[in-house]
């Protein structure tokens, strides 16, 4: 069951993304930029955090959301700065608490 409730997380995370949970992710069809949404899908943390959200529990859901607001740009920028389509460094992203 529970591998089941963290597929069906997967899927819903796939489904929204360009509002939800990748809010805070540019909206970028770049080549590069979609094999990082993939692999930040993939994300073993990502996958850990998505998995933990519940059908039934308003507030653990609300946790997992925003704890995925959180992850979701950093591993995505991190993907795209090993593949060279961003700088290293630069000013830290504003961090947007809810959608």
């Amino acid at each position: 069951m529970r591998r089941v409730a963290a597929l069906l997380a997967l899927v819903l995370l796939a489904a929204c993304e360009q509002g939800g949970v990748w809010a805070n992710v540019p909206r970028d069809d770049s080549p590069d930029a979609q094999a990082c949404r993939r692999e930040a899908e993939q994300d073993p943390e990502v996958r850990r955090i998505a998995s933990s959200g519940t059908s039934g529990n308003a507030t653990q859901d609300e946790r997992v959301r925003a704890q995925l607001l959180e992850i979701l740009p950093r591993v995505w920028r991190t993907c795209m700065t090993r593949r060279g389509a961003l700088p290293p460094g630069g000013v830290e992203q504003v961090r947007r608490v809810t959608f």
